[in-house]
């Protein structure tokens, strides 16, 4: 895959913000460009990499992605944050986080497997080797979480792996992770103790609130795989949206940093009505909030931008031909046969 069609979430650039803010920086230029970016839906790997840069030239402090990752907080990685916090489990966590890895990037599938004793989260460096810096701040900011919002605080991975040749004092590595840390791997690979994954997240556990987490990670995940930029990142800011109430064209499209006449002209040379693409998502999520019952009407009706359960409803039918309930008793029906 070429670095042009590789993206990270727009999101991590919110961490890099608040690394500026705990540091007492002031940068104004890095931190336009961070202002820029943090509400985009995503942004080319190698914009995040140059990002990067621009911090340690201008603050050339040792183990810097040591302090970065120290930072991250579930909101700088989005739904996927989310879902980690509200795990049954730090197996569950870890399992979702391989599985919506997507909405975070798309570098590298992160594969979880199962060896002796040791649970191994390993990141293929191909197709190319990431910058030092960034794989640092992954690593660091993955055990950071862990820590953060685990009944574990004091979780500790039994070897941590870079590809990348050892700084010249690897002390600081090994007292972060309290771990063994090699260099010259073949690959970034963290291996946590297989004991540990029965830890509980510090967080309530809410299942109704993660399974509409997930119903929204997996409508985010279906709207990736498209060559149109502008679509895709349409959908993305509408999905936003409709956490606000409804989504208006106007406010969409200065989200996008459009002006609504050439959003408008953009959509119209593709054949396309911005009311048409905002209730094609209404209604995916729609059918995918119905299969859970412990969503209410209204709650389904608020989670869609609607003002009222009868405006979803009548909405609702005229896409399907079924009321909300319609659809959900059949749904209910074909999973009882």
């Amino acid at each position: 895959m070429p670095f042009s069609a590789i993206y990270v979430a727009g999101s991590t650039a919110s961490l890099l913000l608040d690394y500026l803010d705990r540091a007492g920086l002031n940068l104004p230029e890095l931190r336009a460009r961070l202002m820029a970016l943090k509400d985009e839906p995503r942004m080319p790997i190698t914009t995040w990499w140059a990002l990067l840069d621009q911090l340690q030239r201008a603050h050339p402090i040792p183990n810097l992605g040591l302090a970065i990752g120290a930072c991250l907080q579930p909101h700088h990685i989005g739904v996927l944050g989310y879902l980690a916090i509200f795990s049954d489990s730090l197996w569950q966590a870890l399992s979702r986080f391989s599985r919506f890895q997507p909405l975070l990037h798309n570098m590298t599938p992160t594969e979880v497997r199962l060896e002796g004793e040791d649970l191994v989260m390993w990141w293929d460096p191909q197709p190319g080797h990431s910058p030092w810096l960034s794989d640092e701040v992954l690593a660091a900011g993955f055990i950071t979480l862990i820590r953060s919002h685990s009944s574990r605080a004091d979780a500790r991975p039994n070897r941590v792996e870079f590809p990348h040749p050892p700084p010249a004092d690897v002390t600081p590595y090994e007292a972060f992770f309290q771990c063994p840390v090699v260099f010259n791997c073949a690959a970034l690979v963290i291996r946590l103790p297989i004991k540990d994954m029965d830890a509980r997240p510090t967080s309530a556990n809410d299942p109704h609130l993660t399974g509409v987490l997930e119903q929204q990670a997996e409508a985010m995940l279906k709207s990736l795989p498209t060559k149109d930029t502008l679509l895709n990142q349409l959908r993305h800011h509408i999905a936003m949206c409709l956490q606000d109430g409804t989504p208006e064209f106007g406010v969409v499209a200065q989200r996008m940093g459009m002006a609504e006449r050439t959003l408008y002209r953009s959509l119209n040379e593709r054949g396309l009505r911005y009311k048409m693409i905002l209730n094609d998502l209404r209604f995916q999520l729609a059918k995918s909030y119905l299969q859970d019952n412990k969503l209410s009407l209204p709650d389904i009706a608020l989670l869609l931008g609607f003002a009222e359960q009868s405006a979803f409803s009548r909405a609702f039918k005229g896409w399907s031909g079924e009321t909300p309930m319609q659809y959900r008793r059949a749904r209910w029906r074909d999973t009882r046969r």
